[in-house]
């Protein structure tokens, strides 16, 4: 991938702005996830319907929708694409606030992930195409923070408005007076998007669109999948497993800290709010810096050895932390770690953009993001959830400590595996075919 180095104040606003509304897609996908007691007394329903919730409803739709988004964001504005699944996430949110029942909830879940799913691949489209490969793992990695800002801004904004609802309704309106906290916590994360969807325009026109009068676009993708399918396998595979881990723990870890520690919503939000920042954007941010040195000095399977022992370390931490957890601070400790070395996103993003070229390149990446979130949101809570069943209900640590060990070992596994295949991929259509 050769592209000459165009990075300055404008790449980096255009980062801050995409950032910024990632945030907001993470407050509104991740608030359900400290709501999971108050759902769970309204409806009725048991810890795999809200599974049903925190996963396949979101993840089936985004699933499907970031498929399309391999082929939209090519064609058509990537900023009138993000603007429109902006609207659409912000309005099916203010709806999931406005459920009467778990029908009605689930399926404005779906349609959350719906709108979400065009952030990403057209993020991705427009990052690429402002930073070089070298730095590109940094600029993805930036990407990746925006997530865990949201993650961490969704407990504490959860756990902030759960609180104050409780003490009586956050709005005077009469259509409104029977709505009840967990409802408030939608609807406040809801409203806000309307308005910041806006700020997508301050991108410059055309952001992200590719040249589609290039000839080399009318390429077959099937032959490059074939060319390189062992590649493609070990990192899809790899990372995917990386995602099912984590959002298994992420879906689960504020239910563990009520249900083992009998900690509430508003000191859970404040915990995993200010330990998963600060530490969770310097660990992507990191992680990206590193990547991008080792990349520079010819070392092409840098994002994937990388990850190797990242995984290792985590699936170790984390089956000690929650199996040993009598004492709270030791989960909570683990959790920091955890947070600093798990985002993986941003590198195995870069990962597919350097090699794969360009004419492929958006439908590779939406079919990873597909994938490792599709994989995460569907499985990752249902499989602590299982876990939990076969556990028992008073041992969702070790549900979530065995998670951790057997998804993070089978990952590093993977990743080892598919260091060779990621060089030679990148010097295939970057090295080889520019000499």
């Amino acid at each position: 991938m050769k592209q000459q180095d165009t990075t300055g104040a404008g790449a980096w606003r255009s980062i801050v702005i995409i950032v910024f509304l990632v945030i907001l897609s993470m407050v509104d996908r991740n608030s359900i996830n400290l709501m999971i007691a108050p759902i769970r007394k309204s409806f009725g329903i048991n810890d795999l319907q809200f599974g049903l919730l925190q996963g396949p409803a979101f993840a089936v739709f985004f699933l499907l929708g970031s498929v399309a988004m391999g082929w939209l964001v090519d064609k058509y504005s990537n900023r009138w694409l993000i603007y429109a699944g902006v609207m659409l996430w912000s309005i099916a949110t203010i709806a999931s606030g406005l459920s009467g029942s778990f029908t009605a909830l689930l399926i404005a879940r779906c349609f959350v992930g719906l709108g979400e799913s065009v952030l990403q691949p057209a993020g991705w489209n427009i990052v690429t195409k402002l930073f070089p490969a070298d730095r590109l793992s940094t600029a993805m990695g930036a990407l990746s923070a925006g997530s865990t800002v949201g993650v961490a801004v969704s407990f504490i904004l959860s756990g902030y408005l759960i609180s104050k609802a409780a003490q009586g309704p956050l709005m005077p309106l009469p259509f409104l007076e029977h709505v009840q906290p967990w409802q408030w916590v939608f609807l406040a994360a809801g409203v806000p998007g309307l308005l910041i969807a806006l700020l997508i325009f301050l991108l410059p026109p055309g952001s992200g669109k590719a040249n589609l009068a290039n000839p080399n676009n009318s390429g077959k993708l099937s032959g490059f999948i074939r060319e390189n399918r062992a590649f493609l396998f070990c990192h899809f595979a790899g990372f995917g497993l990386l995602s099912v881990m984590v959002n298994g723990a992420a879906a689960w870890g504020p239910e563990y800290l009520t249900r083992t520690h009998q900690l509430n919503a508003k000191n859970i939000g404040l915990l995993f709010g200010f330990i998963g920042v600060p530490l969770g954007v310097g660990g992507v941010l990191v992680a990206g810096w590193l990547v991008d040195r080792v990349f520079k000095k010819g070392h092409y399977d840098a994002h994937l050895s990388h990850f190797v022992i990242r995984a290792l370390l985590v699936a170790v931490i984390g089956f000690l932390g929650f199996t040993f957890d009598r004492q709270v601070i030791i989960p909570l400790v683990c959790f920091g770690l955890i947070q600093f070395i798990q985002p993986f996103a941003g590198v195995a993003g870069a990962s597919l953009q350097v090699s794969t070229p360009e004419q492929y390149r958006s439908r590779i990446s939406a079919v990873f993001i597909m994938w490792y979130n599709g994989a995460g949101m569907m499985l990752g809570p249902s499989f602590v959830a299982l876990l939990s069943n076969v556990f028992g209900h008073g041992k969702l640590g070790m549900a979530i400590a065995v998670n951790y060990l057997i998804l993070g070992s089978i990952a590093a596994v993977l990743l080892w595996a598919g260091r060779r295949y990621a060089s030679a991929s990148y010097q295939r259509y970057n090295l080889n075919r520019s000499s």
